[in-house]
């Protein structure tokens, strides 16, 4: 585990830096003539542009660029920003985005109608071949399963504990020990992201009360600022993080910090996330060629290391080396998890969910 993204963003740039020709033939092999008539006209078009996570802006510009010679002019920002705009450009019918990335808060856009069927515009064999997928199969948030292509997947919500003060957890139900009050932190779970999916995952397992006494009456720190919640864990200041992420996690242990560990509870393996490996495509998008091979290009071999090299969340390829990985991000033969990542869940549960954990935290 040690020097977990450093590893992961090493190992992207020796693949960026030779064999290039290689490569661009290879994700592309068994392509037929639509493929290359649908890449010159993307070339015409001369770029991509795409919104989404600051972190992705260099690996996949560099990648795509490197593999089509097509640019991508990256647009980071706030996930929340970002949406907010596109929904506004969407409705007025001025679309200056062509791919989104992010989580899974836009599928109300996809039931709007705002959402380019992606589905039907993968074309290369080595995107489509299930053999390449885990399960055999693309995962879409959506149940039209043509829309919101998901390409990495992993297991959060476990609690982190600080070795120094707690020497194990291995139930859910013993954050609730007297000694532990006020020695919580959490990413305040009102908020879009991890604290929100880790405190629906409890609401899940445990409903109401149990989130009511275990936010209120142990006193547990809220916090927006997920690394703030890892730097509290680190010091000791605080013994317990909810919500907290495991890629701030790996940046403090290449950083030498050793005294965080991740706990596995048996009453509650935890959730299956995508992270912000959610794509899509707007409809009326001014390069609509570059998205398309965008889309079959992040889908790709490359496009997938390229994404796991910014964000260390494990692609769902089969054919993508995941070893740098570390082992509690990643899904347990035999275990039963709670894919938040779906349709149903988002539109159906969780905003029952959100309204449980208000209510539990009333107007703190």
């Amino acid at each position: 585990m040690k020097n977990w993204t450093g590893r992961i963003f090493a190992a992207a740039l020796a693949f960026c830096a030779g064999g290039a020709t290689a490569i661009a033939q290879d994700w592309q092999a068994g392509a037929g003539e639509d493929w290359k008539k649908l890449l010159e006209a993307a070339r015409r078009e001369g770029k991509v542009v795409v919104a989404g996570d600051p972190d992705l802006a260099r690996p996949l510009s560099d990648g795509f660029k490197r593999d089509t010679g097509i640019s991508v002019e990256f647009l980071g920002g706030n996930a929340r920003d970002l949406s907010a705009r596109l929904t506004r450009e969407l409705r007025a019918r001025a679309v200056t985005i062509d791919v989104m990335t992010g989580g899974p808060a836009n599928i109300p856009l996809h039931k709007q109608g705002f959402m380019k069927a992606i589905k039907p515009q993968l074309a290369l064999p080595g995107v489509t071949d299930p053999k390449n997928w885990k399960g055999g199969f693309i995962k879409w948030i959506d149940n039209d399963k043509a829309y919101m292509l998901m390409g990495a997947e992993y297991i959060h919500s476990a609690p982190f504990y600080n070795t120094d003060k707690v020497q194990s957890l291995t139930k859910w139900t013993d954050l609730m020990r007297p000694e532990y009050k006020g020695k919580i932190v959490a990413v305040d779970p009102r908020s879009q992201g991890a604290g929100q999916a880790a405190a629906s995952y409890i609401v899940h397992l445990f409903g109401l009360d149990f989130v009511r006494k275990l936010y209120i009456d142990q006193q547990v720190t809220l916090t927006r600022d997920g690394r703030q919640a890892i730097d509290f864990l680190s010091r000791g200041s605080h013994w317990i993080g909810i919500g907290t992420s495991t890629t701030d996690l790996e940046r403090l242990r290449a950083n030498g910090v050793k005294n965080v560990e991740v706990s596995d509870p048996q009453d509650g393996p935890g959730s299956i996330l995508g992270g912000f490996s959610i794509f899509w495509q707007p409809v009326g998008s001014p390069n609509p060629n570059a998205a398309a091979v965008f889309l079959n290009w992040y889908a790709s071999k490359p496009g997938q290391e390229a994404f796991m090299a910014a964000k260390g969340t494990p692609t769902r390829r089969t054919d993508v080396d995941i070893s740098a990985i570390p082992a509690y991000n990643l899904p347990k033969p035999g275990y039963v998890y709670l894919d938040q990542y779906t349709e149903d869940f988002l539109l159906d549960v969780r905003p029952k969910l959100e309204q449980t954990i208000d209510e539990a935290m009333g107007g703190r």
